[in-house]
């Protein structure tokens, strides 16, 4: 009898164990496929950013996201925001080359994440007032996303970009 008990606590121990590395498992593959699902927006932005693409630009965000440019203007919503890119595409930035550096993802839970960007941006024909380059022909930002989990789809629910001064003289 005592070794029934003991097989049977073996086992229990076992399949406790089992289903609890499955579970930590599952979680982080979840998270793991969202912080490539995140990663994969913002590249496609760069992608879509470099064909003068404003709505491709703006087709993860929803409806009514918000975002913030470089010099504080907030636009609300999907619409208005592909509008002031779209103005941006064919004005002071057509042609220009954006690349993109994701530093940081952090999930909050299981519908909600922030990204944190470095974004770099040459060929510009001019830079919005008040704006300087980085260096020469070199305007570097940091974009700060949140997204959510709507259905199977991470959005951007909100976008705020800041441009990175150069530093001063020593």
């Amino acid at each position: 009898m005592k070794r029934l008990h003991r097989a049977l606590l073996f086992l229990s121990i076992a399949l406790i164990v089992s289903i609890s590395t499955l579970l930590v498992a599952t979680a982080q593959s979840r998270y793991a496929s969202s912080d490539t699902a995140i990663r994969t927006i913002i590249n496609m932005q760069a992608i879509a950013w470099n064909q003068d693409n404003a709505q491709a630009w703006v087709q993860d965000f929803s409806e009514d996201a918000d975002f913030i440019n470089i010099i504080g203007t907030h636009f609300n919503g999907r619409v208005e925001t592909q509008k002031r890119h779209a103005a941006l595409f064919s004005g002071i930035f057509k042609n220009s080359h954006l690349e993109v550096e994701v530093w940081k993802v952090r999930q909050l839970g299981n519908k909600g994440s922030v990204a944190e960007t470095v974004q770099t941006l040459r060929g510009y024909d001019a830079l919005p007032p008040g704006i300087e380059p980085t260096e020469p022909g070199v305007l570097k930002t940091r974009m700060k996303y949140v997204f959510e989990k709507q259905g199977r789809d991470w959005k951007i629910v909100s976008a705020q970009n800041t441009a990175i001064h150069p530093k001063p003289p020593i």
